[in-house]
């Protein structure tokens, strides 16, 4: 199952928002994530959060159209948008595209990507997009990215040390190397041809892709 989390950050621009939304088989907005959705005419699936942001006539509508609300209480201890992707969870979902994740507050989009590094999502295949740039977690195994040839492509340890980590398709490939917590060797790869492969035995990546 394919789902997309429309979150309370930034959203500059529309540019392939309707891609994404399109082939999704579940809308989660996260809270304020629905005031993009409204200004994109988009009506997601359910809405979670404590409702502390949502536009109180959004709000209105979603209840007039009966949209299912899942409502938290603001003194809480996880983030809109953990309790949304906790529900992707729960829903078996495979593939997760999370927009507007990223950008504003520098506490809030760190504290969102080292969420998304949780061993609890394991299972789901998570990106997330903003107007310059996306980002994908990358699990021990073997990852087949799509991209664009001449695309820059930036690989971070986030969680200790990525180990053996092996590229293909990139003009600096790796071959069963570690890449170390804090080390700027995966930093600014470029895809030589539109898809490239990163397999590591151990650890969790962080890829970056300019857009």
């Amino acid at each position: 199952m394919r789902a997309v989390i429309f979150v309370n950050g930034e959203l500059e621009e529309q540019h392939g928002v309707h891609n994404v939304t399109a082939t999704a088989d579940l809308i989660i907005a996260a809270d304020g994530g629905a005031n993009h959705c409204a200004r994109l005419g988009i009506t997601p699936d359910i809405l979670i959060g404590d409702l502390d942001s949502i536009d109180p006539v959004t709000l209105a509508t979603y209840r007039k159209n009966k949209v299912v609300i899942e409502r938290h209480p603001v003194r809480k201890d996880a983030t809109d948008l953990e309790l949304a992707v906790d529900f992707a969870l729960k829903e078996n979902v495979s593939s997760l595209h999370i927009l507007a994740a990223l950008g504003g507050r520098w506490d809030m989009s760190l504290a969102n990507i080292l969420l998304l590094a949780n061993s609890k999502y394991k299972s789901i295949s998570i990106t997330l997009e903003s107007h310059d740039n996306s980002m994908r977690i990358l699990h021990p195994g073997t990852n087949v990215i799509d991209g664009k040839k001449g695309q820059r492509v930036s690989l971070l340890p986030l969680q200790g040390d990525a180990m053996e980590v092996s590229l293909i398709g990139f003009e600096y490939p790796l071959a069963e190397q570690d890449i170390s917590f804090g080390s700027t060797l995966g930093v600014s790869n470029v895809l030589i041809n539109t898809s490239g492969t990163i397999k590591h035995k151990g650890g969790i990546l962080l890829a970056i892709f300019q857009n």
